[in-house]
């Protein structure tokens, strides 16, 4: 059975162009704002978020904090166009598993995709598994 990636971004051609990226490996439900990510994670419980930083109603350190105070331990991949290594930090520290600046290569999305939920199905370690591209 395929992996569920949730793809959160509010910008809508961003976001369909995500999700034809990864649905050849992965099944995707979308969305396109901070609260309706945080129910579709509980309804759907992806395997993965794909998660914009920058959105009007909830940013993503809001909806990744969110995410952490509910318990919830979906693996989440931060996505930006900010180049801000105190975002990155914040982002890392909260618990997300990488951080990958726009523009950035589908092979290099596909790339860490796959490697965070590899990493997610090892099971927890203690060190902290994240890295910014």
């Amino acid at each position: 059975m395929a992996k569920t990636v949730l793809v959160v971004d509010d910008d809508a051609y961003l976001r369909k162009t995500l999700v034809a990226i990864l649905r050849s490996l992965y099944e995707v439900v979308e969305a396109a704002n901070g609260k309706d990510a945080l129910d579709l994670v509980g309804s759907k419980r992806p395997d993965l978020v794909l998660l914009d930083m920058t959105m009007p109603d909830l940013s993503g350190i809001e909806v990744l904090a969110a995410l952490r105070k509910a318990r919830q331990a979906v693996p989440v991949l931060m996505l930006t166009a900010e180049q801000d290594i105190g975002l990155a930090r914040q982002s890392l520290d909260l618990g997300a598993s990488a951080y990958i600046t726009k523009p950035f290569e589908p092979a290099t999305l596909l790339s860490e995709v796959g490697r965070v939920l590899d990493r997610a199905a090892a099971g927890p370690l203690d060190d902290k598994p994240w890295r910014v591209v």
